[in-house]
């Protein structure tokens, strides 16, 4: 006698479940198509314009509007790209230039870093979108010959290349987007910077860029006030007032600037949502969900990643204020533990994607193994949600922060130099004022909240599998041949 263990499922109850799905889909495509948006767009795109009456609903596939989706994602990309380098270059140049010896026994402040990657930095955001479009342009330059040549293994690859790079634009995207003007508060302490040099030349009057134009904050440790300083140094009286004119020109401007940098990132974003949807629907659903229960571990690859910068930067960056704010120290905590919970539910998926069935023990194993991977999610969710709430409750105000320890969080803000207290004891930092401290505290928190309610929506799409998951493995049924 030959003892055989095979597994199946109810096939009539996955028949059924599979129709709904398809009938559901099927009425969402009908209600909005995206193809259908997609042709829209490339048709008013102004690089299509002269193909516009060759280009109509009735005439042209999904293959073509996706083609050309795929294009002005790739302008977009370029256009970006070139507005980050231009930004470095113009900062990296003032920052190589050996500083004026008279600039120096005036305003003796330590030089800023280049690259920052503090929360409240804007250009920062900026250099990130430069490597993330510079990432999805390469996917672009790769995906469009498998898009043309109907190759399904290069398309998978550019759709999840989408998946990974669309939630970090949205970020980056939300981050230009100055809520809380602290880019006023970077000008205001950051204007004397060699890194500010190309700036000050082009707002500051003729030949004041690096002498009247730098007067210091409040005229520094060693004078009264900037009167005082210009007094002796220039032996004027209109430094304060060169240096206020130059510096609301430059908030107005690089306000006017960063908001057309999100605005662009949006669109961006927008073009990259319909091309990844017209690239599902020419995949077929069907493939799509194997492809994306299949890499589980891959799809958390991200919030893993994620969660543990963010922490790792709130908690041990050069500038960290984690141990001066109560809250921010928990949510650096709050985001290490989501990482870790992250990490080990990527685990679990990787162990559920390669344990077989073949008797009655292994799928109550099975499915035991499911049940700590959805606890394991759920607790991630309830990480990040607490994050979140927290988060958001300090952004908007609703919560006030604590004032207590608003000359020492000053100090580690800014610890180049600006500060002309922070030796003594007290500590503290006369140049930044606690309204300062809220607009970069508040910022923060808002950064906070986006990234968690980025992860969020990674971790409810983890359940959601992870339901649909148990729901398939508690339908094994094992049959004695």
């Amino acid at each position: 006698q030959q003892h055989h263990y095979s597994q199946h499922k109810q096939q009539n109850t996955t028949t059924a479940q599979q129709h709904l799905t398809n009938r559901i889909w099927s009425k969402l495509n009908h209600t909005l198509s995206y193809s259908r948006i997609g042709s829209v767009i490339v048709r008013l795109a102004p690089c299509f314009w002269c193909t516009r009456k060759k280009f109509t609903l009735s005439s042209t596939t999904d293959r073509q509007i996706l083609l050309r989706l795929n294009l002005l994602c790739a302008f977009f990309c370029i256009v970006q790209i070139l507005c980050g380098l231009s930004l470095f270059i113009a900062k990296f140049t003032g920052f190589v230039e050996e500083e004026n010896v008279e600039e120096k026994e005036s305003n003796p402040d330590q030089n800023k870093n280049l690259v920052s990657l503090d929360f409240w930095a804007l250009e920062s955001f900026v250099y990130y979108l430069t490597v993330i479009n510079f990432v999805l342009l390469v996917a672009c330059g790769m995906a469009h010959r498998a898009i043309r040549d109907v190759n399904l293994v290069g398309s998978v690859r550019f759709m999840w290349a989408l998946f990974w790079l669309l939630p970090l634009q949205i970020f980056c995207m939300i981050g230009l987007f100055d809520a809380y003007t602290v880019t006023e508060v970077k000008t205001k302490h950051w204007w004397d910077d060699p890194s500010m040099s190309y700036v000050r030349e082009l707002t500051c009057e003729n030949g004041t860029a690096d002498n009247k134009c730098i007067v210091p904050i409040s005229g520094g440790k060693n004078h009264e006030n900037e009167t005082v300083w210009c007094i002796q140094e220039y032996n004027a009286t209109d430094c304060e007032d060169i240096k206020h004119e130059a510096q609301q020109m430059w908030n107005l401007t690089s306000r006017i600037l960063y908001t057309l940098n999100g605005v662009w990132a949006m669109m961006l974003i927008l073009l990259m949502w319909v091309t990844l949807s017209v690239l599902q629907a020419i995949i077929t659903l069907s493939i799509v969900q194997r492809s994306k229960e299949s890499n589980i571990p891959f799809w958390l690859i991200l919030p893993i990643m994620g969660c543990f910068s963010v922490g790792y930067l709130l908690s041990y960056n050069r500038t960290s204020i984690n141990e001066l704010v109560d809250d921010v120290s928990w949510i650096s905590i709050g985001y290490l533990v989501s990482a870790g919970l992250f990490a080990l539910a990527a685990v679990i998926g990787a162990v559920l994607k390669f344990y077989t069935v073949l008797n009655g023990r292994q799928r109550r194993v099975k499915q035991g193994l499911v049940i700590v991977f959805i606890t394991t999610i759920f607790m991630a969710l309830l990480a990040c949600s607490t994050i979140f709430v927290t988060s958001l409750l300090y952004s908007l105000k609703f919560v006030l922060l604590p004032e207590g320890n608003f000359q020492r969080i000053a100090c580690q803000l800014d610890m180049s130099g600006s500060c002309t207290g922070c030796d003594d004891d007290p500590m503290q930092c006369p140049e930044w004022t606690d309204d300062d401290v809220k607009k970069v505290l508040r910022t923060i928190m808002k950064m906070c909240a986006t990234l968690a309610a980025i992860f969020i929506v990674y971790a409810m799409i983890t359940l959601r599998y992870g339901f649909t998951l148990f729901n398939y493995v508690s339908r094994y049924q094992i049959e004695y041949v």
